[in-house]
């Protein structure tokens, strides 16, 4: 018989995890935490590639936007026909992200109150967006140091015992 590439119980403990996730600040200590700074940006653009291609955007646009290879975003869209309902459920649930509003209106402000208005709610939504993500990049930044110097521990070790 062949042996599974991998447990049922690693992917059940694994399911359950993000399954029990509560927050968004659980979910950036979570992944933080359990993957590598390479491991999330590599999901985080699979991610992108799957939004980009579920909104018709080309395969070759997509490369080009994403600085990745025509491969990878091929195998990607290979997941979303051959399955992908997990994709376009998280896809599809997805809070729009906001960018911080960079034009000021001129002129007397009860002229443009609702336009003020939209534009402070706007900044506020962005800027706890980009908070959120600011911190796991910045972790991921100092995670990525970690990580390298860990291999580099880990080869001078392997070495001086062969």
């Amino acid at each position: 018989m062949k042996k599974k590439y991998i447990n049922s119980d690693l992917v059940f403990d694994l399911i359950n995890a993000f399954k029990s996730i509560k927050s968004t600040e659980e979910s950036v200590e979570f992944i933080q935490d359990i993957l590598t700074a390479h491991e999330i940006k590599n999901l985080a653009i699979r991610l992108r590639i799957a939004k980009m291609l579920l909104k018709n955007t080309s395969q070759r646009d997509i490369s080009l936007q994403l600085n990745v290879s025509t491969a990878t975003v091929t195998k990607v869209n290979s997941w979303l026909n051959q399955k992908g309902n997990g994709f376009r459920e998280i896809i599809a649930r997805l809070p729009i992200k906001f960018d911080v509003p960079t034009k000021s209106v001129r002129g007397p402000i009860e002229f443009h109150l609702p336009e003020i208005l939209a534009a402070s709610i706007q900044y506020g939504i962005a800027s706890h967006q980009n908070k959120i993500s600011d911190k796991l990049i910045e972790s991921v930044e100092t995670k990525k140091i970690s990580d390298k110097s860990l291999k580099q521990i880990s080869d001078e070790y392997y070495k001086s015992q062969h």
